[in-house]
């Protein structure tokens, strides 16, 4: 068996062959972080790939990766297969990278607006539609 940094490594890198020939000779999706790698890195494929092996998106912090780099299908993906979105701070990420979809997302998925710094976050890059959809699920403006 392959040790599990080659899975990550290969994974975060964007090496879609690589992942594949790695599980075929019996990586283990779990034992490595490569979900969360490629979750940050924005690599789609890979993603879907890892979670059509079992991957458990709520093992590693692929959520908030994503999140924090805007990349709105793999979120949808994540939480689809029932990530937990108050198990990371993909909020917090999401509301200062500005990324108004997928704040939408991951609050219409309950995500807990004072958890996290989102709204602090928001604010300060002059986000305001996100600021106002944060204020308006509740957030504490003296957090």
């Amino acid at each position: 068996m392959f040790q599990s940094d080659g899975l990550s490594g290969a994974a975060g890198g964007g090496h879609t062959e690589i992942v594949r020939m790695l599980l075929d000779k019996g990586a283990d999706v779990n034992k490595s972080d490569g979900l969360s790698g490629a979750a940050t890195w924005g690599h789609t494929e890979i993603v879907r790939i890892l979670l059509d092996k079992g991957a458990d998106v709520n093992k590693s912090d692929g959520l908030s990766g994503a999140a924090r780099g805007g990349h709105t299908e793999i979120v949808r993906m994540l939480l689809d297969k029932g990530a937990d979105v108050n198990k990371s701070d993909g909020l917090s990420g999401a509301a200062r990278g500005g990324h108004t979809e997928i704040v939408r997302m991951l609050l219409d998925k309950g995500a807990d607006v004072n958890k996290s710094d989102g709204l602090s976050g928001a604010a300060r890059g002059g986000h305001t539609e996100i600021v106002r959809m944060l204020l308006d699920k509740g957030a504490d403006v003296n957090k």
